[in-house]
């Protein structure tokens, strides 16, 4: 027999008008009106549906990669230089102890120096850009936001895109299997139809101008992929589809160009169907001291005072060569739930032009 003796309150909730805003009423469908009042919506089962996805990715792709020997490391939040490739945004800058320091926007240098010591690492990494604000209403583009990055020494193109590809399967599988119930019957049967069993198509980025000029598309010899047209290769295919081998002067300094195709990297990118494009950038990294020295100077004029760091390892020999890739957390969650924008993906947007609390 239960017996009650005491009964105190501990909380008491909010006035109506400040409390959530529940599955009652929807959410703002004007991304940035929700990226300024998200908090207001965080019990809305559509937000909680994407923060359970987002976590769970985290989860699968940490076990997945761990089971593989990768050694999961800390990231850095800022530096002496970060990423310069970053396709019209720019980078983010602090002043700190009389210096100035770039916020990270990718940790391409710091993936080459410790796969180099411990052969397979990853980073979950935080990371920002400046996005013009123009890239608002893409449905594609966060100033802030999260990205597995792994790398592996002594690999090769054929190998990280296995893993890769293996590892979006994986996770993807887990997901259905431990959250159906997230899923509605046709958002099943779309992924399911789509995520197969890897191997997925690969086409060279020769290929993809030819394929993308035949569908319409106006895509420029030599320049990278614009977003919206990448996107059209895999809903021609409707699976995901590599894009390899892109123009040595359309990428960062950090890719390696590929030996037997001058002019050419060696470098992939994972595209998905249903209109959500790329997920995934990766390659193959220069570790050589006088082409990263030609490289920062042609491809982005940069002084090499920044890379100094980096350049001196290079040049003792200490940066093997190394293959990797970085995987979009945000842009998963936002294919796996279909989603317009990816504001609605992660639980804290911050989208060009507006930083939400």
């Amino acid at each position: 027999m239960l017996c009650i003796n005491e009964i105190r309150v501990i909380h008491t909730p909010l006035s109506e008008e400040h409390s959530c805003i529940d599955s009652i009423i929807d959410l703002p469908r004007d991304p940035l009106e929700y990226t300024r009042h998200y908090y207001r919506y965080v019990k809305h089962p559509s937000v909680l549906r994407s923060i359970i996805t987002y976590s769970s990715i985290l989860r699968n792709m940490r076990e997945y990669l761990v089971e593989k020997g990768f050694i999961e490391l800390p990231p850095p939040i800022i530096g002496h230089v970060s990423d310069p490739g970053l396709r019209g945004a720019r980078k983010a800058v602090i002043e700190l102890y009389g210096g100035l320091f770039e916020v990270q926007s990718s940790l391409i240098m710091y993936k080459q120096l410790y796969a180099s010591i411990l052969e397979r690492v990853f980073y979950t990494a935080r990371n920002l850009r400046l996005e013009p604000v123009e890239n608002a209403y893409t449905g594609r583009h966060l100033v802030e936001f999260t990205q597995i990055d792994v790398e592996e020494a002594s690999s090769n193109p054929e190998e990280m895109m296995k893993l890769g590809e293996q590892a979006l399967y994986y996770v993807v599988k887990r997901i259905l299997n431990e959250y159906n119930y997230l899923f509605k019957p046709s958002e099943l049967e779309r992924i399911e139809k789509e995520i197969i069993k890897p191997p997925y198509p690969r086409i060279k980025y020769d290929e993809a101008v030819e394929e993308l000029s035949k569908l319409g598309c106006r895509v420029k010899q030599g320049e990278e992929l614009p977003f919206e047209v990448e996107a059209k290769l895999a809903d021609r295919l409707g699976t995901p589809v590599w894009i390899t081998e892109f123009p040595v002067k359309a990428r960062g300094f950090y890719y390696l160009e590929n030996p037997e195709k001058p002019g050419y990297n060696l470098d992939y990118n994972l595209i998905l169907p249903s209109g959500h494009g790329e997920v995934l950038d990766g390659g193959c990294r220069e570790y050589r001291y006088e082409r990263l020295v030609e490289k920062i100077n042609s491809i982005h004029g940069e002084p090499l005072g920044k890379y100094q760091w980096f350049l001196e390892l290079a040049r003792s020999g200490e940066i093997r060569p190394t293959c990797g890739w970085g995987i979009g957390v945000e842009r998963l969650v936002k294919y796996l739930l279909n989603l317009d924008h990816i504001a609605y993906a992660t639980p804290h947007p911050r989208i060009p032009g507006v930083v939400g609390p």
